[in-house]
């Protein structure tokens, strides 16, 4: 029965940690798959997108929207609102990202790419205290501050509505990649940019929107997120991001389903090391040991758990 039962919290803590790291995780492969590239401004996007939220509450003069006693709710817009708000300002910065920079570099090599990503976050977390300085009081807006019971288990209601929003959000992004012509002109041009060209896709616009999705998916990321941590910064999605790129290499940067797998299985592998470590007096190596066995799993697999080796025709 204690087995059963632990069983069942470390698929919880899994399944929380999944909710916020399957949307950076898709954000990253998105881009990847479209632009060539490993978005490292990924996270200083998503952060943008919270700093907004935060913003667009502490204007309302709300100090709380949870609920406690010394808070008057006239409407949950209240909260509904300064989040497509923050979503919509990672969204535009995508789409500028790309319209502005990328569109300019798209025949660079890999490295540049990767190297102006990295300026990215440069300009980005400068930008932050700039815009909003001092004015950022309230930092914390979690759907709600109290839990539920499912299988005799305590979940916070915050993270069970993130894991319902991912959920949605994946489906029907997955959906749309499958049944849509966005979602053909994805496909195409993942897998060859310039004959998808030749094909008459709009592969100028098909990358524009997919930095402007990558980004919205990495604001509500870094919402859900610093709301469930209950602290915000400029770097606090640093390690969501690291988290990301390891569930993306994982899982395989060949598909799009790869890197979502490989960040449950990372989720899972987070919530078990220390199960397992503690009774060695080990739990503070957990995420240490468990870099190390990602590492190891991807020197036998180079292409991921679930990637595909590709054979190029000469």
């Amino acid at each position: 029965m204690n087995f059963i039962n632990d069983l069942q919290s470390i698929l919880f803590s899994a399944l929380i940690s999944f909710s916020f790291l399957s949307l950076a995780t898709f954000g990253i492969v998105l881009i990847f798959k479209t632009s060539s590239t490993t978005n490292f401004a990924q996270g200083s996007l998503g952060i943008l997108g919270a700093y907004t939220t935060s913003y667009l509450i502490d204007k309302q003069g709300v100090i709380d929207l949870t609920g406690l006693p010394s808070v008057v709710i006239t409407s949950p817009y209240q909260l509904i609102l300064p989040m497509l708000g923050g979503i919509a300002v990672s969204f535009i910065a995508g789409l500028l990202i790309d319209t502005v920079i990328f569109r300019r570099a798209k025949y660079t090599n890999a490295a540049t790419k990767q190297i102006i990503t990295m300026g990215l976050v440069i300009i980005i977390t400068g930008i932050i205290p700039i815009v909003f300085g001092g004015t950022i009081t309230r930092v914390s807006f979690p759907f709600s501050k109290e839990s539920t019971t499912l299988l005799g288990l305590p979940m916070p209601i915050h993270q069970l509505v993130t894991l319902i929003i991912a959920f949605i959000l994946i489906i029907s992004i997955f959906i749309l990649l499958k049944y849509t012509k966005w979602g053909l002109g994805v496909r195409s041009v993942a897998s060859n940019e310039r004959v998808a060209g030749l094909m008459g896709i709009n592969t100028n616009r098909i990358n524009a929107m997919s930095w402007a999705i990558a980004g919205a998916l990495g604001a509500l990321s870094a919402i859900t997120y610093t709301a469930a941590i209950g602290t915000m910064n400029s770097m606090s999605m640093i390690d969501m991001q690291v988290n990301a790129f390891y569930s993306s290499i994982l899982g395989g940067f060949s598909t799009f389903y790869g890197p979502l797998a490989g960040a449950f299985i990372f989720s899972f592998g987070q919530a078990l090391f220390p199960k397992i470590l503690v009774s060695w007096n080990l739990a503070q190596w957990s995420n240490t040991l468990l870099y190390m066995a990602i590492v190891i799993a991807i020197l036998i697999k180079p292409v991921g758990l679930f990637g595909k080796k590709l054979a190029k025709k000469v």
